[in-house]
């Protein structure tokens, strides 16, 4: 029993001396961060309100339940979609045809991937597999029907292969993406990652530290850090850098209390954007190893009133309407209470997606109630919003590789495709 005792008390007593180093760390940070992103850019010249909002180029419809997912081709001509109508279809954005459909072994998916050659694409979800199919390279003479609710291919056209399934995880698959064209990286409810060798169909390495699961995942530019580089997000409240090369993190970032649901690189790479459920977005530098920049919705919309407020949709009104009893709907009513008022939709706004434009001036931030709005991310300013063509939820945003274009998906089934 003493050397139990002892045991414990020795275990308290590194605890608290880890909490007193780590504190001393974060008060030394803290003197060197002597302003912020908004002080900095004084001098520069905002973003007239409204002046970026996208207008409608294409809808996608085709799937008929929640797109899952949805990520652009590296070339910017092609879009991938899961839904969990247990399909994965590539689509055409311009001419808004499907050039091909791939039937999945789970309808319960929860997140997709695309290989830079186009060649694979990666599915994963609830049935904790994730599965590469090979890709046919042209099928745009043979497209895909769609007839009768369900996905009709034309024999010559429909090519599908199974090139490998990876078991491994032991929960759900939260998030994958292909760090090159014969890799691929894994986050999963078992609070892991993984990478994977698809050539060899095998396991290369497990990720481990996380303390509870994990919900994203994202990889670095390769034009900044080779292929070897990527970053986490979990339930527990933190992000991690990895390198692909060592089974412990290379950086640690605490982000909330609360999940951390989206996340999203820099453009140039030397930063990365936090969405989570307690409805903030935050900037992280690498190099200053600290936080830039938060963006905060009802702040925001609080400081600059009534104008400030994106369009609302009529789903987003209906919705708040039937939590409120039927009660009126006020969007320029009492703005110091929240009752009938805009700043109800405001509780609780879990992000997300999120994404950067080509610069990373804007910020692309999607809402658990109120859509896909955008911010300037030096100013700290709502200048517009996206989607509001959209009948439900925007649960994802994604910026084409060339900045053109902008694709959002809902829970209304449909992917809708922005542009100038």
């Amino acid at each position: 029993m003493d050397q139990t005792n002892s045991v414990a008390e020795e275990i308290k007593a590194a605890q608290y001396q880890a909490r007193t180093i780590y504190n001393e760390i974060l008060s030394l940070k803290s003197k060197t961060q002597n302003c912020t992103m908004q002080s900095a850019s004084k001098v520069i010249t905002p973003i007239p309100r409204n002046s970026c909002n996208l207008k409608l180029y294409n809808t996608l419809s085709g799937h008929h339940n929640k797109i899952a997912k949805l990520v652009w081709s590296a070339d910017s001509t092609k879009v991938l979609s899961a839904s969990q109508d247990g399909y994965m279809i590539i689509w055409d954005p311009i001419t808004g045809f499907k050039k091909q459909a791939i039937q999945l072994e789970n309808t319960w998916v929860l997140t997709c991937s695309y290989s830079a050659d186009e060649k694979l694409a990666a599915s994963g979800g609830l049935d904790n597999v994730c599965t590469i199919y090979k890709i046919k390279p042209d099928t745009t003479t043979n497209p895909v029907a769609h007839r009768g609710g369900a996905y009709q291919v034309q024999n010559q056209g429909f090519y599908q292969k199974v090139e490998s399934v990876f078991k491994g995880h032991t929960a759900y698959i939260s998030d994958c993406e292909f760090i090159d064209n014969s890799s691929i990286v894994t986050g999963s409810g078992d609070m892991t990652c993984a990478l994977w060798d698809v050539t060899k169909g095998s396991k290369v390495r497990d990720f481990i530290d996380h303390v509870s699961d994990v919900l994203c995942l994202t990889i670095f530019p390769r034009s900044i850090f080779s292929t070897n580089v990527f970053i986490s997000g979990s339930a527990d409240g933190y992000a991690k850098i990895w390198d692909l090369r060592s089974p412990t993190p290379a950086q640690n970032f605490f982000i909330s209390n609360s999940d951390v649901n989206s996340l999203k690189v820099f453009p140039e790479g030397n930063g990365f954007a936090t969405g989570s459920d307690d409805g903030l977005i935050r900037l992280f530098d690498l190099r200053s190893d600290c936080e830039l920049s938060t963006y905060n919705l009802s702040v925001q919309l609080r400081h600059q009133g009534p104008e400030g407020i994106p369009q609302l949709t009529p789903n987003m009104i209906a919705q708040e309407s039937k939590r409120k009893g039927n009660q009126p709907f006020s969007a320029t009513g009492d703005w110091g209470s929240t009752n009938n008022s805009v700043f109800s939709l405001l509780e609780n706004q879990g992000i997300y997606s999120l994404d950067f434009g080509k610069s990373g001036r804007f910020l692309y931030g999607c809402y658990s109630e109120q859509g896909c709005i955008v911010w300037d991310t030096l100013k700290n300013e709502i200048v517009g919003s996206v989607g509001n063509d959209h009948n439900n939820k925007i649960n994802q945003v994604s910026v084409s590789p060339d900045g053109v274009a902008l694709a959002t998906g809902s829970w209304d089934t449909t992917i809708k495709i922005w542009s100038v």
